[in-house]
């Protein structure tokens, strides 16, 4: 069986500047993917991380969280 390198959904750390420092993980399902994002920013709180549908970021965690 081959090893699969390739999502639909990422999940990255990104430095200071803004480039992915770190691959946290790869997913295919949205909804596995989203918790894997809400539980990285539990872990990280301070760093910046991302979680991306291919070219597009989905939810970043720098961007303000608005609850209602």
């Amino acid at each position: 069986m081959k090893t699969r390198t390739h999502f639909a959904h990422s999940i990255d750390m990104l430095d200071a500047a803004g480039e992915i420092q770190e691959h946290l993980a790869g997913v295919e399902d949205y909804m596995l993917a989203e918790a894997v994002w809400r539980e990285a920013i539990a872990r990280w709180q301070k760093a910046a991380i991302i979680l991306r549908q291919g070219a597009r970021v989905v939810h970043d965690s720098r961007r303000p969280r608005i609850v209602k």
